[in-house]
């Protein structure tokens, strides 16, 4: 009796086993993939966080944490960006393409405004001049972080509008065929930029993103343009949301815009080109002229001083 107890109960439990041995299996493996999915979101994001500058690890948030604090000790909790000037600095820090916010910016310079009117008081103590010396030169030490970040900012824009606008054709042209290829236009936009981050494609795949987190398409579009602040940039900007409401096919007007700019391009080049003579003239009869003439009149000169002493 105990024998039949035992073989039924042995039976039972390889039963059981065999019916649940498949379900074992499956979650086993739906383990392991949860984990293996795991593991390579977080090497991810351990390669994203490490493909960061050290100054955008490291050195901004620290600068935003102190410039935080300064503000709340100093009882200042309105943000900044409400006057004309904030607002243009503002718009000149988005079209640098700099990373840096207005609050972020305006820590810096003041810091800097600090350290070289500190290294001033110490020349002014130090050195051994008399008063109005020392005192322009702590004037001079004030002023280049005032004037030298604003210069700064107005080259970092004006280089950044140049390179938008030399590196706009090639741009054009490679969205064009990538659109007569198949591709639309959105995901043309964001495989080029993976493939080369210019500036050109950095701004539309900046607008694309916007547009993906619900900011409408127009808007998108028009603040960059506005932000980019370049004549063929806003052309296109226009052209491309014009035939979004009337419904032109993307690759004709891809092909009118890289037509347009390979013919404005060409014209830029001979205008520059028939502008050299007239900037070779200046240093032409400043420095080599000169020089000719002494060669050629010089013999003579010393001749006729001779004759004439």
């Amino acid at each position: 009796m105990r024998f039949v107890v035992l073989a039924f109960t042995l039976a039972v439990f390889l039963g059981l086993l065999a019916l649940l041995y498949d379900v074992g299996v499956k979650d086993d493996e739906m383990r392991k993939r949860f984990s293996q999915v795991q593991e390579t979101e977080r090497a991810a994001y351990s390669d994203e966080e490490l493909k960061k500058s050290f100054s955008e690890r490291v050195i901004r948030p620290v600068i935003k944490r102190i410039s935080d604090g300064v503000r709340r000790s100093a009882g200042n909790r309105k943000p900044v960006g409400q006057s004309k000037s904030n607002l243009k600095l503002e718009k000149q820090l988005k079209a640098s393409g700099m990373t840096l916010s207005l609050q972020e910016y305006t820590f810096i310079k003041s810091m800097l405004v600090l350290v070289f009117l500190m290294v001033g008081i110490v020349l002014y103590l130090f050195l051994p001049l008399d008063l109005m010396p020392k005192l322009f030169i702590m004037l001079i030490m004030a002023n280049i972080p005032m004037f030298g970040t604003s210069y700064f900012l107005t080259s970092r824009v004006k280089k950044r509008k140049e390179t938008i606008l030399r590196e706009l054709p090639e741009t054009m042209d490679v969205l064009v065929v990538s659109v007569e290829a198949g591709l639309g236009l959105d995901t043309a936009i964001l495989r080029q930029y993976a493939k080369n981050k210019n500036a050109v494609l950095t701004e539309l795949s900046g607008a694309i993103r916007e547009t993906q987190m619900g900011v409408p398409r127009r808007t998108a579009f028009k603040e960059m343009a506005e932000r980019c602040d370049v004549k063929e940039m806003t052309v296109f900007v226009t052209a491309l949301l014009q035939a979004d409401q009337l419904g032109v096919p993307v690759k004709n007007v891809l092909n009118v815009q890289a037509e347009r700019l390979r013919i404005e391009r060409k014209q830029q080049i001979q205008a520059k080109a028939a502008k050299a003579p007239i900037k070779i003239m200046l240093p032409t009869v400043m420095f080599i002229f000169p020089v000719i003439f002494i060669i050629l009149l010089g013999p003579a000169a010393v001749s006729m001083i001779e004759t004439l002493s």
